[in-house]
């Protein structure tokens, strides 16, 4: 860890794993307990079918990723509210559109393929300080909307009719949720990747569910795992030459696994 403190272009990877970490383990535990686990990875392919029309129209990929991404979200919360339609018929028919563009729009603009590519299974090696900084400024803001909104996100997620008995606009709130939820995803893909991005949305949440029932605890403890994972993983990978990315998504799965069977052992006693 002592080498990788002391290299300029270390430093930044390790920045760029903390960064990602605190700025998607936050909403992790939300995103497992309003049960839209997989929509991550159908914004990923919405993500990457606005990167190949950006480079088939030749514009700057990463403001159509972000208003795509952003829209989707957007498109869910509507969802969310209606008895009619699940939100998981939402989430799979923009997976199965967004796989599809994506290859549609690949075979027309076959020189962007290796940016197609670089956005669905990210490089954390290749983050430039100017991304850092844009990271360090959303999920910074992001945080501070989590900390002044947790009453409305908590009441709009897990009981919606008491919130409109309080008189919280919960149709609003929702929105603002998954609009939020949408740029860190969209900021997220752009620095690391569709693989990282699902994987930190979703491991330290479910990690954390396993071993508390108490919603203060669960943010922070997802933190804590996303963070270690992020940390560990760099190393590891420095230290063993192995992608540093997948590695990062082992040591979650790990995590989650650990955390799991410690949740079965506790509840079989």
């Amino acid at each position: 860890m002592i080498d990788l403190l002391t290299q300029p272009f270390l430093r930044n990877i390790l920045v760029a794993g903390v960064l990602v970490a605190i700025g998607l383990s936050t909403w992790s535990g939300y995103v497992v307990l309003r049960r839209i686990v997989f929509t991550g990875a159908a914004v990923a392919e919405v993500a990457s079918a606005a990167v190949a029309l950006a480079v088939l129209f030749q514009l700057a990929p990463f403001p159509i990723a972000l208003g795509l991404t952003v829209l989707t979200f957007l498109a869910l919360s509507r969802v969310t509210d209606s008895k009619r339609l699940p939100p998981e018929t939402m989430v799979g028919m923009l997976y199965a559109g967004g796989a599809a563009a994506s290859v549609l729009l690949i075979a027309k603009a076959p020189r962007g393929e290796a940016e197609i590519l670089n956005i669905l299974f990210g490089n954390i090696l290749t983050v430039p300080v100017s991304l850092l900084w844009l990271m360090a400024g959303v999920f910074g803001a992001l945080l501070l909307l989590q900390y002044f909104a947790a009453k409305e996100f908590l009441i709009s997620a897990y009981d919606p009719d008491m919130g409109r008995a309080l008189g919280i606009r919960v149709g609003l709130w929702n929105m603002i949720f998954y609009g939020a939820l949408g740029v860190a995803v969209a900021v997220a893909i752009r620095s690391v990747g569709a693989l990282l991005t699902f994987a930190m949305l979703v491991a330290p949440g479910a990690s954390a569910l396993c071993l508390t029932n108490r919603l203060s605890r669960v943010g922070k403890l997802a933190t804590l795992f996303g963070v270690a994972a992020s940390l560990i993983g760099i190393a590891v990978s420095y230290q063993y030459d192995l992608p540093t990315g997948s590695t990062i998504v082992a040591l979650l799965v790990a995590i989650f696994a650990v955390s799991f069977a410690m949740s079965a052992i506790r509840r079989a006693h």
